[in-house]
């Protein structure tokens, strides 16, 4: 007999999710790609045991996030189930037509306090498919107006018209590709997020200068663009330049070159917004940073915004003269590290949907625990398989991301001789052949050593599960399930134990 009624499981998940979303610290998408199309199926005294609509979602609920689930569970019931994760496929919201346009909605995410009491939380806004409606995350759009959609402006409308020589004094297109409401906000770079829409909101006046450092790759542009983006579109009287650093340094040279000293300083000295990317390519140009020192100075004094990127910070441009630094660093310093986990999980899904590709949740966390580095590459990535799908019409799937993607992932790829050496090793010492281990055949020696060849390449290379289960023909799950029986039977058997580790001992030595 039944604890609860399935109205009562209804109430009780509701409730545990609540508390979960109060204790989470990543992003509201990325709660949403977990915890949505998610139910409490069962509840008894000893027990429960939560559905979701796949088997990649139940891995990775069962291997990360049981325990935040059981601890929320037991703060809404009272006491500690020992909890399990089940699959129910009827959870799964249904396909769109092929000739229909998928639902798109605009949502707006609050992802904390920036942590600074004179910046606003910070909030992104992300196109999305719209939710099923057992997705916890979901809320009514009746009451949230839509943003309204920029217009393009250009340098015209305030009577200023660039110089077309000057290929630097550029006012900024207002574009999906540079705006806030494509910045997709997690922990790694939500304090420098919510510094730029300070800025943007209030041009010259909180927050001066703003110094926006990190690797290549991480966005520091994108967020430079969105602030000139969204203050041309408050007030497009504004007058915007944006420059390289190194571009900046060959314009100086040619003015000094050509006599128009005087242009050159009028051009940049009168501007209500000056955005330099790269500014650490002035370090060590003694003439450049002289006049770029006059120029901040001017441009500071007069209340005009300045917005610089680095690849690093102020303290270690140490060619940089100290002026300069200190000018710096009196401003507004906030960094953009690689992003987590998470992050990369919720571009990666919103870049896929971009590009109107059908990839496997398996897929997608493969690819966000392997492509560490940054966004671009994040980016990169998913250009190329599209680009691969289109052309060839193969399916994105684990084989066809390790064919067409091999450059991206030379440091979490196994090496191909290290795998092939591991599993003719385990064939020999078991009397099979490697095609053996590689096949079907379910006789008790060779799924002993198909077994142990699987459990010896995930403790010998870097091989995620779904590359392990590339190279032996088999899905993660079953490579998942192969591995715990041999490390279940390393606990309980010492003459196993001593096997596996002379094998191992073996193969790292070429032996």
């Amino acid at each position: 007999m039944d604890f609860y009624s399935e109205a009562e499981l209804s109430g009780i998940w509701q409730a545990t999710v609540e508390s979960m979303r109060r204790r989470w610290e990543g992003s509201r998408q990325s709660f949403s790609l977990w915890f949505g199309l998610v139910k409490l199926a069962s509840l008894d005294a000893n027990s429960a045991a939560i559905a979701c609509e796949n088997k990649m979602k139940q891995s990775v609920l069962t291997e990360r996030y049981l325990t935040f689930i059981r601890e929320s569970l037991e703060e809404v019931i009272g006491y500690s189930p020992t909890v399990t994760v089940t699959v129910d496929p009827s959870l799964a919201p249904p396909l769109a037509d092929a000739d229909e346009e998928s639902p798109i909605r605009t949502e707006i995410v609050e992802v904390g306090e920036s942590g600074d009491d004179d910046l606003p939380p910070a909030h992104v806004v992300i196109r999305k498919p719209a939710p099923h409606p057992s997705d916890p995350s979901r809320e009514s759009d009746a009451s949230r107006p839509a943003p309204p959609k920029p217009e393009t402006k250009n340098a015209a409308q305030d009577g200023k018209d660039p110089n077309p020589e000057n290929p630097g004094d550029v006012r900024l297109s207002l574009n999906d590709d540079y705006t806030f409401e494509n910045f997709i906000v997690g922990r790694s770079n939500h304090f420098a997020h919510a510094a730029a829409l300070r800025v943007a909101d209030n041009v010259g006046m909180k927050i001066n200068p703003l110094f926006i450092w990190g690797a290549s790759g991480l966005g520091k542009t994108h967020l430079m663009y969105a602030i000139a983006n969204r203050a041309m579109n408050r007030d497009p009287r504004l007058r915007v330049i944006y420059v390289k650093a190194e571009e900046f340094m060959n314009q100086m040279i040619k003015a000094i070159q050509t006599g128009k000293t005087a242009e050159f300083r009028q051009k940049y000295r009168t501007a209500d917004m000056l955005l330099i990317d790269d500014i650490q390519f002035i370090a060590g140009k003694d003439s450049t940073q002289t006049e770029f020192f006059h120029t901040f100075d001017a441009l500071y004094e007069d209340k005009k915004q300045i917005i610089l990127t680095s690849d690093r910070p102020p303290k270690e441009l140490t060619s940089l003269e100290e002026r300069i630094r200190s000018r710096f660093e009196a401003g507004l310093l906030v960094d953009i590290q690689p992003p987590d986990y998470e992050l990369r999980m919720a571009i990666l899904r919103d870049k896929i949907s971009q590009s109107d590709m059908e990839v496997p949740l398996e897929v997608i966390d493969f690819l966000a625990q392997n492509l560490q580095e940054n966004i671009r590459q994040l980016e990169g990535v998913v250009k190329k398989l599209a680009m691969k799908h289109l052309l060839s019409g193969d399916p994105i799937n684990m084989e066809m991301v390790l064919r067409t993607i091999p450059e991206y992932l030379h440091a979490s790829e196994p090496v191909t001789e290290t795998v092939n050496r591991i599993i003719a090793d385990v064939a020999a010492h078991y009397g099979v052949k490697p095609d053996d281990i590689l096949g079907k055949e379910r006789k008790k020696n060779i799924q002993t050593a198909r077994n142990v060849s699987m459990y010896l390449v995930r403790n010998m290379t870097s091989a995620s599960l779904p590359q392990i289960g590339v190279y032996f023909n088999r899905d993660h799950s079953t490579v998942h399930s192969n591995i715990g029986k041999v490390e279940g039977e390393l606990a309980s058997d010492a003459v196993f134990e001593a096997t596996v580790g002379e094998l191992m001992k073996e193969i790292k030595n070429g032996n």
